[in-house]
């Protein structure tokens, strides 16, 4: 009979300390973590067993009872063995200290760790999916809200950090909220890959106990199997590759909008200002006011940018199932708090921002930023090629500059002296119709093309994105609702079972 709480005992005789110290404890501080998919991918293991005939129904009931009792207990009264590093092993433990070596040893009939790691992390990536998903589904909500209440807030646009051209704060709180919807469109896909059930692959070439994987695979709320055997276990691992690289996208797409509200809550731009709750101040200078919440969340981009790599780099070089793979579910752990934690600063963050609407339009039109427009009038009006126009107008722009004129104060005859200089003849606007053609509110107006900054414009796109938000929230509320579903009639036909 086995005496050591280890497997190696037959095989291998006593371990290392060594290797107890440095490989198998090093493995504890994730387990807690993960330790209610393990719970559930074994109830659905044993309740197949005895359903399949595999597992007599009166050891069943004893296994069942026993696994329930931990399950409901959860990680935090589970007494660890502080020698282990694997969830197989501290199970198998704790059962025969409950049930019996005899009754506690026959869980993993037809069962390998490998399976059941690749079932629990599915498990595990699965509720992450499904939680960020829903965390972005409130993100997408407030920046909807946002943009419509500004859709003609107008406000500097940039390119290169300059001045480039008017937009609304709602046109780029829409673009924001496009990049979220593909986001929630990689997430739905990721969760589709990952939502599969793997039990009964074994080590890797399935078993020859007759078990019903289907049966494993709806018990777990799965939405069907992979079916290659091995490609079920541990040895196909892009499924956490690509829940990760969705992960690191909506990350660097998070923190660019945390970047641009940072630097634009600077007094120098003092276009929005954080929540006094999401800011900090500093041990010295009682002034200060920093927005913590996004640089938490600027900190957190430039840390996924290695995600994948790291996670890759645990996975590419191993040539079957090595323990490179478990370090890939630690680096799910974080990189998961850190998304959602994420998230959840943004939503507040753009749920208590405060506008600064008279600033923004203060800065629109200061600087030159519509003489797109001044050039694309002389096309119109006075059939010049448009490379023709930009010469006049660039070199208009120098000569007022050089004047200290402002948009606000050019002249029509500084404009058609600049298209003579050119070699544009026949140019001729007055003061007023050249100022208003430079007017940053009037730019705005003028933009026809569909997804422009035209406010009409905007509030469209509103519209539009909030249709594909709805779809994605009657989905998320499905998907949650059938893993929920699956879950407890899982936990009931294990309950079951355990009556004998």
């Amino acid at each position: 009979m086995k005496q050591d709480v280890f497997l190696e005992e037959a095989r291998l005789g006593r371990r290392s300390d060594a290797i107890i110290k440095y490989d198998e404890a090093s493995n504890l501080s994730a387990m807690p973590r993960r330790f209610r998919c393990f719970s559930l991918v074994d109830l659905a293991h044993v309740v197949m067993l005895v359903e399949t005939g595999v597992l007599r129904r009166d050891r069943g009931a004893k296994l069942l009872g026993a696994l329930l009792d931990i399950h409901r207990g959860g990680a935090a009264a589970f007494r660890f063995d502080p020698r282990s590093g694997s969830y197989l092993v501290q199970i198998e433990h704790a059962l025969e200290s409950s049930v019996g070596a005899d009754i506690g040893g026959r869980i993993q009939t037809g069962r390998s760790r490998n399976d059941q790691d690749a079932s629990a992390d599915r498990l595990f990536l699965r509720d992450l999916l499904l939680e960020a998903v829903g965390d972005l589904l409130a993100l997408e909500r407030a920046l909807l809200s946002l943009a419509r209440k500004h859709a003609d807030t107008v406000m500097p646009g940039y390119t290169h950090l300059q001045h480039a051209q008017p937009w609304t704060f709602g046109h780029y709180l829409m673009r924001q909220a496009a990049i979220f919807e593909r986001d929630l469109q990689r997430l739905r896909g990721a969760y589709a890959r990952t939502n599969l059930g793997v039990l009964g692959g074994a080590a890797n070439a399935g078993t020859s106990w007759p078990l019903d994987r289907r049966r494993t695979a709806a018990l777990l709320g799965h939405d069907g199997i992979v079916t290659n055997s091995s490609d079920g276990g541990l040895f196909a691992r892009d499924v956490l590759e690509e829940g990760v690289a969705v992960l690191a996208l909506l990350m660097s797409n998070l923190g660019r909008l945390a970047t641009d509200f940072y630097l634009w809550s600077s007094w120098e731009f003092g276009y929005v200002e954080i929540a006094d709750g999401l800011a900090g101040t500093s041990s010295i200078m009682p002034q200060k006011k920093n927005p913590h919440a996004c640089e938490r969340v600027k900190g957190v981009a430039g840390q996924a940018a290695g995600w994948l790599a790291s996670m890759m780099g645990c996975q590419r070089g191993v040539s079957s199932t090595d323990l490179d793979f478990e370090f890939a579910d630690y680096v799910l752990i974080q990189i998961g708090d850190s998304t959602l934690g994420s998230l959840r600063l943004m939503e507040e963050t753009v749920s208590t921002l405060s506008v600064r609407k008279e600033r923004m339009a203060q800065n629109a039109g200061a600087f030159w930023s519509t003489t797109s427009h001044l050039a694309d009038e002389l096309v119109r009006r006075f059939d010049l090629s448009f490379r023709a126009a930009h010469h006049v107008v660039g070199r208009f722009v120098k000569d007022s500059i050089d004047a200290g004129r402002t948009p606000a104060t050019a002249t029509g005859a500084s404009l058609a002296a600049a298209a003579k200089a050119t070699g544009a003849s026949g140019v001729s606007l007055t003061d007023a119709e050249l100022r208003d053609i430079l007017d940053a509110k009037r730019f705005v107006e003028t933009r026809v093309t569909e997804g422009s900054v035209n406010p009409a414009h905007v509030r469209a796109h509103a519209d539009e994105v909030e249709k594909a938000v709805a779809g994605h929230a009657e989905w998320h509320k499905g998907a949650v609702s059938r893993v929920a579903e699956a879950i407890g009639g899982l936990e009931r036909r294990a309950a079951e079972l355990a009556k004998g």
